[in-house]
């Protein structure tokens, strides 16, 4: 119990601004101007309203007077800017400030921050992503990571971009925003950057270029390819030394380096020999390109290269005559005179009587004949002592044959030229054959010996 003895001459006996007889109804102690020792006289309490009985009037663990006059909070509110934080939360132990709700000016509340968020109150941007912690969690984005979805573009990049910093795969191609965007080169807004109708992710998974519609730069789009069956990391699927854009445009078969099955690659086809690399015999003359080209020797393009009136596959097949000669066996009667009359186109004489077929169609004789007339007498050895092959009647005493022995030497003199003939065509036919000789060097000569 407080004792009065105050002064009966002075109604406010300790001069702290309130009536003893007031002191004495509130319990202050009318001799001591603060009663509580909270630094706040009895009187100013009493104006301030807090309570002269009590150093912490709100009981937020910030004295009265501490209050009053070191912060300005109010002592009769334990969170004087009611943002969720007590007064002396934020003196004490956040350094927020207890008269502002929204110490770092980002759109939250202290109290928020601390307690719901975790994020700084004393940092409007907690994470260092360029956007501050207000407009991230009104985004939904997380104020306290950079990167929300983890794709390698930050939230404040996305913004910038407009992709959406809460979906890692914006366009939903297979590749991150951060990938697109920082390794690539392509669009993370667009799924298809090359508008090739094959999304970015599926042509980095195959190995094409995102960035081209043409990855191997063989004129075919790289859709073409997939379609086509082609690989569009090759401007030459099939090796045959022609482009996929080259074949496309011919025709042939940019998978088969071998269109047309003969045996010559497309590419030489068109390059090499000018042949059809969609046809098999491009000139149609019974042989394929390939063994005109590499076995015969004869034009694949030209049916009848040697032009004796037989095509090459006729030739080669039928007659069995030489396609790059017109006269096989060089006896004046081209080979499809031959075959027409019934001679033999690889042999000289068909009938064998000394007379070439040459010069028995010359002579009206039958070169399948050896006496045409039937006379007894060879064709050849008529002519050559003068008779008539085509009558039969002078065979039987010729003229200049009046005697065995001069018949037996003219029999000799015909074998003879017979002979003549039959070497002079196989020396024609060596001619022919043999390869050109070559020209040796000139023999150098000793030096002449010195006399010493």
């Amino acid at each position: 119990m407080i004792t009065t003895n105050t002064d009966p001459l002075d109604d406010d006996t300790d001069d702290d601004g309130v009536n003893d007889a007031i002191e004495r109804v509130d319990g202050t102690n009318p001799r001591d101007t603060d009663s509580d020792d909270d630094g706040l006289s009895d009187g100013r309490e009493k104006a301030l309203g807090t309570d002269a009985l009590d150093t912490d009037s709100d009981n937020d663990g910030l004295p009265d007077a501490e209050e009053v006059l070191t912060h300005g909070t109010d002592p009769l509110a334990a969170d004087s800017d009611a943002d969720g934080l007590n007064d002396f939360t934020e003196v004490t132990g956040e350094g927020t400030d207890p008269l502002i709700a929204d110490t770092d000016g980002d759109g939250l509340l202290d109290g928020n921050e601390v307690i719901t968020l975790g994020t700084n109150p004393l940092s409007p941007d907690t994470d260092g992503d360029g956007f501050t912690d207000g407009s991230e969690v009104a985004a939904g984005t997380d104020p306290l990571s950079a990167d929300t979805d983890g794709d390698g573009l930050s939230d404040a990049q996305e913004s910038v971009r407009g992709t959406n910093p809460l979906v890692a795969d914006t366009d939903s191609d297979g590749l991150s925003d951060g990938r697109e965007a920082n390794v690539l080169g392509t669009d993370p807004l667009d799924s298809d950057s090359d508008n090739d109708s094959i999304p970015d992710g599926v042509e980095v998974a195959a190995g094409t270029n995102p960035l081209s519609t043409d990855t191997d730069a063989d004129g075919v789009s790289d859709a073409a390819e997939v379609t086509d069956g082609t690989n569009p990391r090759d401007p030459d699927s099939d090796d045959d030394h022609l482009t996929d854009g080259q074949e496309k445009a011919l025709g042939s078969n940019a998978r088969l380096a071998d269109t047309d099955g003969e045996g010559l690659r497309d590419g030489d086809e068109v390059s090499v020999y000018g042949t059809n690399p969609l046809v098999a015999d491009t000139d149609g003359d019974g042989l394929e390109d390939d063994v005109e080209a590499l076995t015969t020797g004869s034009d694949p393009r030209v049916a009848d290269t040697d032009g004796d009136g037989l095509s090459d596959g006729e030739e080669v097949n039928t007659t069995h005559t030489d396609p790059l000669a017109a006269d096989t066996d060089s006896d004046g009667l081209g080979d499809k005179a031959e075959r027409d009359a019934g001679t033999n186109p690889k042999k000289v004489d068909t009938d064998g009587d000394g007379l070439s077929d040459a010069a028995e169609v010359d002579r009206d004789t039958d070169p399948l004949n050896a006496d045409t007339d039937g006379g007894g007498v060879s064709d050849g050895v008529e002519v050559a002592v003068g008779t008539d092959p085509l009558r039969s009647t002078d065979d039987a005493e010729p003229v200049g044959f009046r005697s065995l022995t001069t018949q037996l030497l003219f029999v000799l003199v015909i074998l003879g030229v017979v002979i003549v003939v039959l070497q002079a065509v196989s020396l024609m036919r060596r001619r022919k054959a043999a390869p050109p000789e070559k020209e040796m060097p000139p023999r150098e000569m000793p030096p002449p010996p010195t006399s010493e």
